[in-house]
């Protein structure tokens, strides 16, 4: 039986399987060819896309929705003015006055930038919960200092305020690369982050504290407005502390959560529980 050639163009794609000249011819199946592609390809690095954070927006830089002005009346001066959160001491008020969010929350990523004019006492309060009546103000909770004073430089740090007392838990006494990212007179940013028993602090991008507590599981976000004695410096009510910028995560923010090269520390046991003037 005489046998027969196969030309050059009748010869099968190298990459199809073998198949033989009396099965006839097939168009080939691309799908053969780019199966194996498109497995390298998922299994690259250039095909691991990295998530959005899921961020969501607490002020609108219009009004207070989603807000509340939390303190005994009399209050401190709180408004939104140009598209920012504005506060300043108004002498007789006899407790804090707060921006306070109607939300609670427990685990979070906070981010809010601050700007703060003169010697004007406030933090960011967080998990921070309601008080009875005849507490001696309406919000206890975290706070993250931002400290008036130009020469301890503690913003950053975290004690637990309620009332008349209050207690640091992580101070910057040691850390001069903390107490040094605050800037007087300039926008800077806050992140706070509080995932379980873990608070992480960054102020502008430098870590303040790493600490690890669980007295305050879940609450509301506040900005601090301090009270002010009726025979305070009036030129005091000058000073003003302003808010904006203001969002969150409360979408699985452990998955967004940033690394710290501060370790992770209890509360300072060497700290005593400090009455307020």
């Amino acid at each position: 039986m005489a046998g027969f050639a196969v030309t050059p163009a009748e010869r099968l794609p190298e990459w199809l399987p073998f198949r033989s000249p009396l099965q006839g011819h097939h168009p080939p199946n691309p799908s053969v060819k780019t199966l194996p592609r498109l497995v390298c390809f998922l299994l690259s690095p250039l095909a691991v896309f990295s998530a959005e954070p899921p961020w969501r927006e607490l002020f609108n830089g219009r009004d207070l929705t989603g807000w509340k002005i939390v303190g005994a009346h009399p209050k401190a001066h709180a408004a939104v003015e140009n598209g920012e959160m504005v506060g300043h001491m108004v002498r007789g008020t006899p407790e804090h006055t707060f921006f306070c969010t109607e939300e609670k929350f427990g685990d979070f990523i906070l981010e809010v930038d601050a700007f703060q004019t003169g010697g004007f006492n406030t933090g960011i309060l967080f998990r921070c919960i309601d008080t009875p009546a005849a507490a001696s103000v309406r919000l206890h909770g975290y706070q993250v200092k931002i400290d008036p004073a130009p020469t301890r430089r503690w913003t950053g740090g975290i004690f637990d305020d309620y009332g008349k007392n209050w207690l640091w838990l992580q101070t910057l006494e040691h850390d001069e690369r903390a107490r040094t990212a605050y800037k007087f007179n300039e926008w800077v940013r806050f992140r706070v982050e509080a995932i379980g028993r873990s608070l992480k602090v960054w102020v502008n991008g430098t870590p303040t504290a790493h600490l690890i507590h669980d007295k305050y599981t879940r609450g509301y976000v506040a900005f601090k407005i301090h009270s002010f004695a009726a025979t305070g410096n009036p030129a005091q009510e000058r000073n003003l502390i302003r808010f904006r910028n203001v969002r969150v995560i409360t979408e699985n923010p452990a998955s967004f959560a940033q690394p710290m090269d501060l370790p992770a520390r209890e509360a300072d046991p060497a700290q005593k529980i400090l009455p307020k003037p």
